[in-house]
């Protein structure tokens, strides 16, 4: 029997704009049942929660992963379909994923069962759960590199030849893609290209099913529950996976990788060697700034800036921070923030942040609208800061350019041209002094920067101590 709440909420979704209606239809057809609620997910992606009563009385929750929308380069490559038919060779291989029931004709998009858990750790995770949650990820990760990757091939995947195309999986794609939206100078994202282009992995020839996005999994209860969001998953160096580990742990701390990393070792047998991950995980943490460039410059409505802003700048600071270590170089101390000065605008952007809060506090915490209204906010706090600080902030960056080029520039434009000029004719002796520089360069950006930046907020760079994989060696944290 369907009760008044459930009519309302069939309602409510019967009334929203095309395509849902007509998607939401599509799933009660094709799972056999009646949907009674809809809940769009406060989120950039469109993806549904969605409860249908089942003709057997009970009621099944499943949840609905559709197309990006963002206007970003690599979107129109890797489509929904593709993440669908990875997501069914996994399945077909017993590997730990949300069932998948089908794929929705219009709009795209997967339809899989709604799995329990949490995509993250919490101050209630004890040691032992987080331990125990990522020992389970990495053997379930072990299983899916294993499976032949003819099987993955078969599914439209490119299998990768040689050291250099298995090494840059695809890198020279993503920077061709940099560079048509490349709006100006941008000397820290062309260090870190140069650096990885003479840094490419040698003699590694096997290749495997990368999740790419790696480390990201739901748990509860203490277990993990399903691997996650495949929809860059591709083939290659399977310790492309564990570099990427560094970025996800960065932006959402996941444990220590130490342990993660000789489990991994024990559950293959394959010596984890850290030349070749620190590799994967700079060119894995360099694409979240290279690609959103353009469109960082120029953000349409819909676009989280504030969100991409932030990862970003810790993608930039996570591979100046992996790049120094893999060179043994000590970076300098963060920077603090100087004394804010008074502002001429500040009354105007306190006015706006005030309004915004005062719709948002008048929203459900999940709501949609409530989602990209608090972008606004986080980004105009994020400007009032960056008014208090400028003058202070660019007398630290001119000094520091003239100490490093010789000559003082007249702005951070014309800084940003005698940089990027530095890094493309420096050869790797000049490493040492770049990366420091650059270090401390987009370190003042992300104090300026910090109350938009949101859960990665006063985000740090896991050290790790390699001395411990293969032997159990204690070291200093």
């Amino acid at each position: 029997m369907t009760t008044p709440s459930e009519t309302t909420a069939e309602q409510r979704w019967r009334e929203l704009p095309a395509p849902w209606p007509a998607a939401f239809e599509w799933i009660g057809r094709t799972v056999g049942g009646e949907v009674i609620s809809a809940a769009r997910q406060a989120r950039w992606r469109p993806s549904w929660f969605v409860d249908v009563r089942m003709f057997d009385g009970t009621v099944r929750a499943l949840y609905l992963r559709c197309q990006r929308e963002e206007d970003l380069p690599w979107t129109q490559k890797l489509s929904i379909e593709r993440e669908y038919r990875i997501m069914l060779v996994l399945q077909d291989h017993g590997i730990n994923i949300p069932e998948v029931l089908g794929f929705c004709p219009e709009p795209e998009g997967i339809l899989m069962e709604a799995v329990s858990g949490r995509d993250r750790f919490g101050p209630d995770d004890s040691p032992l759960v987080r331990d125990q949650v990522l020992d389970e990820y990495i053997q379930e990760l072990a299983r899916a590199h294993a499976i032949d990757p003819a099987a993955f091939a078969a599914a439209g995947l490119h299998r990768p030849v040689g050291e250099r195309e298995i090494g840059m999986m695809g890198f020279e794609l993503s920077e061709k893609w940099y560079r048509s939206v490349k709006p100006g100078p941008d000397p820290v994202n062309e260090f870190i290209v140069r650096w990885l282009h003479r840094n490419v992995p040698a003699a590694r020839d096997r290749v495997s099913w990368i999740h790419f996005d790696a480390g990201q999994f739901l748990h509860a209860g203490g277990h993990v529950t399903a691997l996650m969001d495949v929809e860059f998953a591709c083939l290659g160096d399977p310790l492309a996976d564990l570099g990427a580990m560094r970025m996800r742990d960065t932006a959402q701390p996941i444990g220590d990788l130490m342990r993660a990393y000789a489990t991994y070792e024990h559950a293959t047998g394959e010596p984890v060697v850290p030349a070749v991950v620190n590799f994967h995980a700079v060119r894995f943490a360099s694409l979240t700034a290279l690609l959103s460039v353009g469109v960082r410059r120029d953000p349409p409505p819909e676009f989280d800036l504030a969100q991409w802003e932030s990862w970003a700048l810790l993608s930039q600071v996570l591979c100046l921070e992996i790049i120094a270590e893999q060179a043994g170089v000590e970076l300098d101390a963060e920077e603090s923030l100087p004394e804010p000065a008074a502002s001429r605008r500040r009354p105007w952007m306190v006015s706006a942040e005030r309004v915004l809060s005062d719709i948002i506090d008048g929203l459900p915490e999940d709501d949609h609208l409530a989602f990209r209204l608090r972008i606004a906010r986080d980004m105009d706090r994020a400007v009032l800061r960056a008014d208090e600080v400028a003058a202070a902030m660019e007398e630290r960056d001119r000094a520091d350019e003239e100490r490093l080029l010789g000559l003082r520039p007249v702005d951070w434009q014309e800084a940003d041209r005698l940089i990027e000029e530095l890094v493309l004719t420096a050869g790797p002796e000049r490493d040492t002094e770049l990366v420091r520089f650059l270090h401390r360069r987009v370190r003042r950006q992300q104090v300026v920067l910090d109350p938009a930046m949101r859960d990665v907020r006063d985000f740090t760079v896991q050290r790790l101590c390699w001395s411990g994989l293969g032997h159990g060696a204690e070291c200093d944290r």
